[in-house]
């Protein structure tokens, strides 16, 4: 697992940090930054998961962007979720004289989720515990994030936010939370 962990971020820390170098290198007062990636922080420090999100301006209003998240050990943290890819279309709520995919918004994401849970199987009419098991699920999701985005003048953001999605199918795990503080760069 530790290999993985290890790949995965030899791919993807260069990508970021060649992002960043193009994004300055054509920083022009005319050319609109469209596009933003960012990594969820308090994933990465509550449980042994990343969490990367890519988001693509469509006006001074909204967005649409993808959730990626790996899990690494299921078995800590809040999330039972091993996988999980979630595109999302956001909304943001600012003062006109300050348009530019900051500040406060709400989020509505779909999800494709894949985990593992454990439960009990218990027996009401003998009034004991039945056996312990594992479910193994892939669930579809739909659900709403609230939050709010800050952005420095170098373009480098910061974003709290929390929201819930739920199951659209049958598992025992109902619903998940999606929680989060996220830095990132505008390119």
């Amino acid at each position: 697992m530790k290999r993985s962990t290890v790949l995965l971020s030899l791919l993807i820390i260069p990508g970021i940090l060649l992002s960043q170098y193009k994004a300055q290198d054509s920083l022009h007062p005319l050319d609109p930054i469209k596009n933003e990636l960012k990594l969820n922080m308090l994933e990465l420090l509550i449980m042994p998961a990343i969490g990367i999100t890519y988001e693509h301006y469509l006006n001074p209003t909204s967005s649409f962007g993808i959730y990626g998240f790996v899990n690494f050990n299921n078995d800590e943290g809040y999330r039972y979720e091993k996988f999980e890819l979630a595109p999302f279309y956001r909304i943001y709520f600012q003062n006109h004289d300050k348009l530019d995919n900051k500040g406060l918004y709400t989020e509505v994401f779909s999800g494709l989720n894949v985990g593992e849970t454990d439960f009990f199987d218990f027996d009401y009419n003998a009034n004991r515990y039945g056996n312990l098991y594992t479910q193994e699920y892939v669930g579809i999701s739909l659900g709403v994030t609230l939050g709010y985005k800050f952005v420095n003048r170098s373009n480098y953001t910061f974003e709290i936010f929390a929201g819930a999605g739920r199951f659209l199918n049958e598992q025992e795990i109902d619903a998940y939370p999606r929680i989060g503080l996220s830095i990132g760069k505008r390119f």
